[in-house]
């Protein structure tokens, strides 16, 4: 029987040797073998695929990061290439595994063997034209099925079909996403709606970004004075709402890694449809009720906030720039803030706006040294646009 040997144990035992360089007994640097049970290759072999494949076996959610689970065709496509030669190659190396084993087994020198020189097979055709051949012939394949499956990823959308068209702009950092034909903007939170065609135009305003959604797309430069389009369409959402996360790609600057994004997909019917949620977003802000709102409007209004943010029904901007702020109408109903730095709620808007640097380093938002009495009314205001 295989001894047993826990994963605490192992790592453990690697941790050991990693330090020290020598094995249990000290007199010697232990192999790489001896860090596993006793027995035979074979055991040992297994026990060392086991630890190995260990974090991807215990794994017992879907990761939001993960292109191996799309929920999009575009992923889906990516993630069947993934797979395609992923088994190819592994295909490949059983072959490859074998025949080397067997040349091994076959022609190993037997006891009493003379020690005649092996059989020189240099300049066979046959055989070089098998080793040409067949390898040729599964890129040809690989290539063609390749260039077809980058096509289906980048055609455009079918017209006659509905479609939400959106332009996304990078900005350092966070995104602002502008609804063509619904005419609101929101910010670093995207939403769609279940299998229908989804059209982005990818640009920035400053710098070079680049938007990924790893479970819904494939990543997308943004660039300055480009429009790179992309297209996807998401799958069903069984009539709840589902959250996939994204960051972005392309170093970007100081705070690049605080640059992340969310998507929600929405199911066509019903009271959590893409079409509600979008008539919520073109009503203007309410008012305010409380007299700590009130004073957060205030505030709003006349310490140089509408400078930059607009606020549909209070303040609205007449001509955006790359200076421009994230439209805050309904920005109380966003999960997050900060591109999904932090999550939305009063005291996390509090101190964002008394101190953005604190929260997001080299954050382009103006410090306007709110007191912390001014911050909290107009965290309380802001958190009420829903």
């Amino acid at each position: 029987m295989m001894p047993s040997l826990s994963l605490s144990a192992a790592i453990a035992r690697v941790a050991r040797v990693a330090k020290t360089g020598r094995g249990r007994t000290g007199a010697r640097r232990a192999s790489f073998a001896s860090l596993l049970p006793a027995g035979g290759a074979l055991w040992r072999s297994l026990t060392m695929l086991l630890l190995l494949l260990w974090p991807t076996l215990t794994l017992a959610d879907i990761h939001p990061r993960d292109t191996l689970s799309p929920a999009a065709d575009s992923a889906d496509i990516s993630a069947w290439f993934f797979w395609l030669y992923l088994w190819l190659d592994v295909v490949i190396f059983a072959i490859v595994a074998a025949g080397f084993f067997f040349g091994i087994h076959r022609f190993r020198k037997r006891p009493g063997q003379n020690d005649d020189p092996a059989m020189d097979l240099h300049g066979n055709a046959k055989l070089e034209i098998i080793w040409t051949v067949i390898p040729t012939a599964i890129i040809l394949v690989l290539s063609v099925i390749t260039v077809g499956g980058v096509f289906q990823i980048s055609a455009d959308p079918d017209r006659e079909q509905r479609i939400i068209e959106i332009d996304v702009i990078g900005k350092q950092w966070w995104w602002e996403y502008d609804y063509k034909g619904y005419n609101f903007s929101t910010a670093s939170e995207m939403h769609v709606e279940e299998d229908t065609q989804v059209l982005l135009h990818v640009r920035s305003a400053d710098v070079i970004h680049s938007f990924w959604v790893p479970r819904i797309t494939g990543k997308r430069d943004a660039t300055p004075g480009r429009d790179y389009p992309m297209t996807f369409r998401p799958f069903n959402v069984g009539g709840e709402v589902k959250e996939f996360v994204g960051q972005c790609a392309e170093l970007c600057g100081a705070s690049h890694a605080r640059m992340g994004l969310k998507l929600f997909v929405h199911p066509k019917d019903g009271p959590n449809s893409f079409e509600v949620w979008a008539k919520q977003q073109q009503d203007k802000a309410r008012e305010p009720v409380s007299e700590l709102e009130q004073k957060g409007k205030q505030v709003f209004t006349t310490k140089g906030c509408v400078a930059c943010h607009s606020v549909r029904g209070v303040a609205e901007l007449t001509q955006r720039s790359q200076s421009t702020g994230p439209d805050l109408t309904h920005v109380g109903a966003r999960t997050s803030i900060a591109a999904n730095v932090l999550p939305n709620s009063v005291e996390n808007l509090a101190k964002w706006v008394k101190n953005p640097q604190s929260i997001k380093e080299a954050a382009l938002m103006t410090n306007l040294n709110l007191s912390d009495e001014d911050s909290l009314a107009v965290a309380t205001y802001l958190y009420s646009l829903k």
